[in-house]
């Protein structure tokens, strides 16, 4: 009987999937499926032959767009992170200019909070959370980390990090650079925490999934200001 299963557990998880991808391009179709196939079985599990079948397209399809797994996980994590990150430039300038050029530490710390719990209430219905969730923790495990960071974080460090400086001058300049590190550690946590895990000891668990993310922002916004001084 098990291995029965076993037998029809690719497809059964292909046709899963196939509903809710949408028609694209192969290259699209193949990172839509790769997505929800690492939230169904676990980054451990996936091969590139699993996201082959899953995405009913051959290995060497595969192979062609993206070379690796690690690769492919790369790419996945380009398409959310690089949007991501330039919204947060966006809000840090759009604050700026409203504030004339000296924005309050409430403003910068929404400028980047802001981005990434909205971007889990999208990926929510698809599965798309647990994906960012994983990508978000995995870039700071990464051998690579070095080259990720600065390909993928570097401008927004520096901007953010001037930012902070101006708004939190009596913090010395290696102070500001451990706390915007925090700050990031705190959104990771928020995005990743369970909703069974958030409430009272012996309560039912389930206000995060109550609230959704934009109910724990202006906490997260107040935690993060006292965090640097304000």
């Amino acid at each position: 009987m098990n291995e029965a299963a076993n037998e029809i557990r690719p497809k059964q998880v292909s046709d899963a999937i196939q509903s809710t991808v949408p028609a694209k391009g192969t290259r699209e179709r193949i990172l839509d499926t790769a997505e929800q196939l690492f939230a169904l079985e676990g980054p451990a599990a996936v091969t590139l032959r699993s996201i082959a079948a899953a995405a009913q397209v051959n290995v060497a399809a595969v192979n062609y767009h993206f070379g690796s797994k690690d690769k492919l996980f790369e790419e996945m994590f380009l398409r959310r992170i690089a949007p991501l990150n330039e919204q947060r430039l966006a809000m840090l300038a759009e604050c700026a200019e409203t504030a004339g050029g000296a924005p309050n530490l409430e403003a910068i710390i929404t400028a980047y909070v802001m981005p990434a719990l909205h971007l889990t209430d999208r990926a929510s219905g698809s599965a798309r959370a647990i994906v960012v969730q994983y990508s978000l923790g995995r870039v700071l495990a990464m051998p690579e980390v070095d080259t990720m960071l600065v390909r993928y974080y570097d401008r927004v460090r520096t901007e953010f990090v001037a930012a902070l400086q101006r708004a939190a001058p009596r913090l010395a300049a290696h102070e500001v650079v451990w706390r915007y590190y925090w700050m990031g550690g705190s959104v990771m946590v928020s995005l990743a925490v369970p909703p069974g895990m958030v409430g009272p000891a012996g309560g039912t668990g389930q206000a995060r999934a109550r609230r959704g993310s934009s109910g724990i922002a202006g906490e997260l916004i107040a935690f993060l200001v006292q965090g640097f001084g304000s």
